[in-house]
């Protein structure tokens, strides 16, 4: 995730050198059909795939947490069981 993170920052300030003027050439490399600079595009996928990851990670935690409850249940379960039997 780190390194995603880097990656997005590096961009972002590359974005902003070409948006104010300090890097030309980079204003001059855009992408035909979607008539954007391809400093743009590399920003959007970026950071839609950070967020795709982000949601994958809370999805496997919460399956994590359902998981250590049902053990925790399951323990009581059984020790509710020996005092009862």
């Amino acid at each position: 995730m780190i390194i995603w993170i880097i990656i997005l920052s590096i961009i972002t300030v590359l974005s902003y050198l070409a948006d104010v003027g300090v890097l030309t050439f980079l204003n001059e490399l855009r992408i035909p059909f979607l008539n954007a600079s391809i400093v743009s595009i590399l920003l959007l996928v970026v950071t839609v795939v950070m967020l795709v990851r982000i949601l994958i990670k809370v999805k496997s935690r919460e399956k994590e947490l359902m998981g250590t409850k049902i053990t925790q249940l399951e323990r009581e379960l059984d020790s509710f069981k020996q005092k009862v039997g």
